[in-house]
């Protein structure tokens, strides 16, 4: 089989197995637990059951409950409900199914998850009874889930020494860091949510990073490979399918090494198994025609003509002029003042020399030495004649 066919097949096959990698997330699509209400579930999350795992991305499992709600399992937390994502900014709004948030977060515990708060604070939970008519402790938020006919239970994010003064009556039950969006946010009676109708907890994830990718309209995934967990931004001309390799901060070291190895070996081969083709193409062809090019060769080079370029002979040169400049440096051009050969002005008492056809003057040295090698004048290109002997000098 020829070299170039060889090279063409394996250069097939790589560009096949690299477009059923980058191609493969065109089989993910995107699903709701609610047909209305839900979030749109799509990478890096996926839904069990319903995705595959290549969809997502690990620690972004969620599940649908009979209800149609979106179910977020954060490890040693517990059950939530996902009310909204946002893709660009990389956040989720997250309920408690109980409507008791205040009570998961005691034991919240996000080491295990993909996601983190974007700023902790502390807060200490404190039981009053409810006996106490005016109950003296800092500003705080009243938690009616965790309260009952017995006592009430508030959270606050004030400093210790400030509890220490809490009247007879009340007591400190818990002391927890709560991821919030900004400072206090939790102090607000009137609590801001996704939906309006519960308290949230607004989350954040870094990895994998997408949110370049969403804002430029795309739709962020993973190569088609069970093991790879390298990350892709598709569909970006929203008209044909593009695929960038995105990083955190650009593209990762390790995913240029992989293009450059895969595409430029192919490419390198492909050169060189067409350099041999056109190389051993044109040696045929030098072969079947050397007899005719050796004749050829042989009748141009004996049919050009020898061509020698020499200059005047002494008996010439002598015939020209010479002339002993005075002291005004006068000379039968006014403004020849330079000799062309060696660029030096001419000073009383030097010899010049004339060429009689163009009255061109030079020093005697240089232009007897210029009219040896080369039979025209410096300055006009003139090829001056000998003299005859009536005009010779004597």
């Amino acid at each position: 089989m020829d070299s170039s066919l060889v090279l063409s097949f394996l250069l097939f096959i790589f560009l096949f197995h690299f477009s059923y990698r980058v191609t493969g997330q065109k089989s993910c699509q995107t699903y709701t637990c609610s047909d209305s209400t839900g979030p749109a579930i799509r990478f890096p999350f996926r839904i069990e059951g319903l995705q595959q795992e290549t969809c997502g991305y690990p620690g972004f499992d969620l599940k649908c409950s009979k209800q149609s709600n979106t179910i977020l399992e954060i490890p040693s937390s517990g059950r939530f409900w996902l009310q909204e994502i946002d893709y660009t900014k990389q956040e989720i709004g997250i309920v408690d199914p109980d409507n008791c948030l205040w009570r998961k977060l005691r034991s919240l515990n996000l080491s295990g998850s993909p996601f983190k708060g974007f700023y902790y604070e502390n807060y200490w939970m404190v039981k009053c009874s409810t006996k106490l008519t005016m109950v003296s402790v800092p500003p705080s938020k009243f938690i009616d889930c965790m309260s009952n006919s017995s006592y009430n239970v508030w959270a606050t994010a004030s400093e210790v020494d400030a509890l220490m003064m809490l009247p007879m009556g009340c007591e400190l039950i818990a002391t927890m860091s709560v991821p919030v969006p900004w400072s206090g946010y939790y102090e607000n009676g009137d609590q801001t949510s996704f939906n309006g109708q519960r308290e949230n907890l607004v989350l954040k994830w870094d990895e994998p990073y997408c949110a370049d990718c969403e804002a430029k309209g795309g739709r962020c995934g993973r190569l088609q490979s069970n093991s790879s967990l390298e990350v892709g931004c598709f569909d970006v001309s929203r008209t044909r399918h593009v695929l960038y390799f995105w990083g955190k901060t650009g593209l990762p070291r390790s995913v240029s090494y992989a293009v450059t190895i895969g595409v430029g070996i192919p490419v390198l081969l492909c050169g060189i198994g067409l350099a041999c083709y056109v190389g051993d193409r044109v040696k045929r062809y030098r072969r079947r025609n050397t007899h005719v090019a050796e004749a050829g060769s042989s009748s141009i080079i004996n049919s050009q003509p020898i061509v020698i370029v020499v200059g005047l002979d002494n008996t010439t040169i002598e015939s020209y002029p010479k002339v002993v400049l005075g002291e005004s440096c006068r000379l039968p051009k006014p403004n020849d003042n330079t000799c062309s050969i060696c660029l030096a002005e001419y000073q009383p008492k030097e010899t010049l020399r004339t060429i009689p056809q163009c009255q061109h003057c030079f020093h005697a040295d240089c232009i007897d030495e210029w009219l040896r090698t080369n039979a025209t004048c410096p300055l006009c290109r003139t090829s001056p004649a000998p003299l005859s002997s009536a005009h010779s000098p004597p």
